[in-house]
């Protein structure tokens, strides 16, 4: 699988493109950022990036390990 990709879609085909989201995300893939709606003479195009295994990382912040040792 790729580690990145965006499903297009379109407003005459949204059921399929709900679908593509939907299976991409049971396939382990999360949401990578915004939908993007563009608009194309009588149609609405879609696009959403999505990014595999991105639920599996947990931020890291630097404030917040220096917070932590101050407390120690």
């Amino acid at each position: 699988m790729k580690p990145y990709m965006i499903i297009e879609g379109s407003s005459q085909a949204t059921d399929l493109f709900e679908k593509k989201v939907a299976d991409a995300l049971e396939a382990g893939y999360s949401l990578a950022g915004e939908l993007i709606v563009k608009s194309q003479a009588s149609d609405m195009k879609y696009y959403q990036p999505v990014i595999l295994g991105e639920d599996d990382e947990e931020e890291w912040d630097e404030d917040d390990e220096e917070e932590d040792e101050d407390e120690e």
